[in-house]
């Protein structure tokens, strides 16, 4: 099978994590088929190279903005019929349903080819009050649907973003929808082998510091519960703030914010932790909640992404600080639900479930089975 991933960018290396989850799914995808990778923004060089067994077409795009995106685009139509010229690919993939997505969907109405388009991000939201998400630009908004229409198959990485594609979606193509997330990488993520003693808690948020995010809630949560520190991995234009807010609420001693951190050194920063946080306003599936469940951490929060699959939901800084207390009090929980998720991402979210599930999309799509 010969299968094309159309993405905003990609790693220039094999040691580059520039997208983790997307290097994990090329890196198992190419040992089952023919994987040619056209990355349109991302690395900052051109041509080609080899990862993992897979081909990439890197097509420098970065600076292709306004007008000169028309140029980019066309660049990788002609890029994807010359490979598809020289021996046909059975499907297109795109993964997020705007730039990638409707190069995808025009590439594949050309040469005739199935496009499955993997929602992964904010496409289909519009948070105002933080200018959040594709549906707040009305022509970002239009491609998106474009997109998704001429698609063979829309999948999404959790429940919520089901939930939201079938809003977006008229009912007749509903039976494009398929629950597909991406899968974590079981054996680089593992529950310490360790026994914590401490009197206090110790959570972990990942994320960029950026309002969706919305660390600040997490801020407010450490200010409730006095016997809870919070380590919070991730950069963004939100630092400062939320380093100010948390002495202003007189929690700075508790709460350390570790910047950027290299995705080989996150096993040991999730094993260090009792339990994962999730504060978000919107996720799209959320890598990070299946890292930590697979380093055996309970994880709670907010209910978007995959965290309603895997943990506890908390609707507000008052029921996680709640879940937060009730953990505090009874430590064999913790334990008891941290084995609980990771069981569950052993059982549902593993690299090779995931693959399994793309790879019956694949062959569904090649086989004619279904075309839209």
């Amino acid at each position: 099978m010969k299968v094309a991933l159309v993405l905003p960018g990609f790693s220039s290396h094999e040691q580059d994590w520039c997208i983790p989850a997307l290097l994990d799914y090329v890196r198992t995808l190419a040992l089952q088929a023919e994987v040619h990778v056209f990355t349109l923004r991302w690395p900052e060089r051109g041509g080609t190279y080899p990862i993992f067994g897979s081909t990439v077409h890197a097509l420098d795009g970065r600076k292709r903005l306004g007008v000169k995106v028309f140029s980019l685009w066309a660049r990788a139509l002609r890029a994807l019929a010359a490979e598809h010229h020289r021996a046909p690919f059975d499907v297109l993939h795109a993964f997020w349903a705007d730039e990638p997505g409707w190069v995808a969907a025009w590439a594949g109405q050309r040469l005739k080819v199935p496009v499955i388009i993997s929602l992964a991000g904010g496409e289909l939201v519009g948070l105002r009050d933080i200018g959040y998400g594709l549906q707040l630009l009305p022509g970002r908004r239009f491609l998106v649907q474009w997109g998704l229409a001429h698609a063979s198959r829309v999948t999404a990485g959790s429940d919520y973003l089901l939930g939201l594609a079938r809003k977006s979606l008229p009912q007749s193509q509903w039976a494009k929808l398929v629950h597909a997330p991406f899968g974590v990488d079981t054996e680089r993520f593992y529950p310490s082998r360790v026994t914590r003693h401490s009197p206090r808690l110790t959570a972990i948020n990942l994320g960029s510091l950026i309002p969706v995010k919305n660390q600040t809630l997490l801020l407010r949560v450490v200010a409730h519960v006095p016997q809870l520190s919070l380590r919070v991995v991730g950069e963004g234009p939100l630092m400062n703030e939320l380093q100010a807010f948390a002495s202003e609420l007189k929690i700075a001693e508790r709460v350390e914010f570790l910047g950027a951190v290299n995705h080989g050194d996150l096993p040991a920063l999730y094993q260090a932790a009792d339990v994962f946080v999730q504060a978000s306003r919107h996720e799209a599936q959320g890598l990070a909640v299946l890292e930590a469940a697979a380093c055996g951490l309970p994880v709670m929060g907010t209910p978007v992404g995959v965290l309603p699959e895997i943990g506890l939901i908390a609707r507000n800084e008052d029921e996680i600080a709640q879940h937060l207390i009730e953990l505090i009090a009874d430590p064999p929980r913790g334990k008891t639900l941290g084995e609980a998720a990771r069981a569950k991402v052993e059982a549902d979210f593993s690299l090779g479930v995931a693959l399994g599930r793309f790879m019956d999309v694949y062959r569904s799509l090649a086989t004619n089975l279904f075309r839209p």
